[in-house]
């Protein structure tokens, strides 16, 4: 009887075993996160949490973007920011009346730098790498920007006049304007190989992707949200190699209203919220996310192909 009872023991603890090995493993990043409401930078590990660090800025940055060597390029009020990111040192820093309001910057390949600013109307200034402008674009017409992507085609991509994104070039000429209902502030705009639009629709709190006509594929977040979630601000976020979308999850400017939901949610390809990341006490409201994992810091990445990576 013993030893029915003891194989029968054994043979329980043979299935617990394969079924915990056939569990899928727990999410865990190292990520970057721009902080809007306390004006800082952190990295978080994860897998290592003696790895965290955090630095603050003079302003509160929007824009962010990995330029190589161990570098990390933010927007100013009136120009950029450039922090090491071993050190957490300021190492570079430009500031200029003519680029008041910038509120998205990009290093392109070329070394050129792109800052995005609201003057009245949307203006964007071409810098050269000893940032001459050699080339401002100017709609006076479009307002609210946010952040500015650059597309396979050179292009310009933005959110603008709450409820639309737009498609422009540095010549200033608006090539197309997509409504986007149920938005409102347009906050990050991407275009994938295939043409199809990808966008954080602000206080829609939702990403939406977008055929190349403008008619929806796909929608996820939004009301209601999973417990505890409360959804409330879309802002920038991150498409993984596996087809996960990180969102950033903003819920105000007050340094404590993290607390109110959580920070950054991440999403299967069916909108299935996967992961969340939340620690009020470390941060305040986030608006800006690069996940580390499989990046090289070392190189210059963007989001050019729709997937933050090196950029050839």
């Amino acid at each position: 009887m013993n030893r029915i009872l003891f194989a029968g023991l054994m043979w329980l603890g043979v299935c617990w075993a394969a079924a915990r090995a056939a569990e899928p493993a727990a999410i865990k990043h190292r990520f970057l996160a721009i902080d809007e409401s306390r004006g800082q930078t952190l990295l978080v590990d994860e897998n290592d949490p003696s790895k965290n660090w955090a630095f603050t800025t003079p302003n509160k940055c929007r824009d962010y973007q990995l330029i190589g060597n161990q570098q990390l390029l933010l927007n100013a009020g009136d120009g950029y920011l450039i922090y090491n990111l071993e050190t957490r040192k300021l190492v570079k820093e430009l500031h200029d009346p003519r680029f008041a309001g910038a509120a998205s910057v990009r290093r392109l390949a070329n070394g050129h730098t792109i800052i995005g600013c609201n003057q009245g109307g949307i203006t964007f200034h071409e810098l050269r790498a000893d940032d001459v402008v050699v080339r401002t674009a100017k709609f006076p017409g479009l307002n609210t920007l946010r952040l500015a992507r650059v597309s396979e085609k050179g292009t310009l991509l933005f959110g603008c006049n709450t409820t639309f994104f737009a498609e422009a070039d540095l010549d200033g000429k608006l090539l197309q304007k997509i409504e986007i209902p149920g938005a409102k502030h347009v906050y990050q705009v991407l275009r994938k190989p295939d043409e199809h639009w990808l966008v954080s629709t602000g206080y829609g709190h939702t990403f939406a992707e977008l055929d190349p006509a403008g008619k929806e594929v796909r929608r996820f977040g939004g009301s209601p949200s999973p417990a505890g979630a409360n959804f409330f601000f879309f802002s920038g976020f991150q498409v993984l190699k596996n087809g996960h979308t990180v969102v950033c999850n903003w819920t105000g400017h007050g340094r404590d209203d993290s607390a109110k939901g959580i920070q950054l949610a991440e999403f299967d390809p069916e909108g299935k919220m996967v992961w969340s990341w939340h620690d009020a006490a470390a941060a305040g409201t986030i608006h800006g996310i690069i996940i580390l994992d499989d990046l090289d810091t070392a190189v210059l990445n963007d989001d050019i192909s729709g997937i933050l990576g090196p950029v050839k």
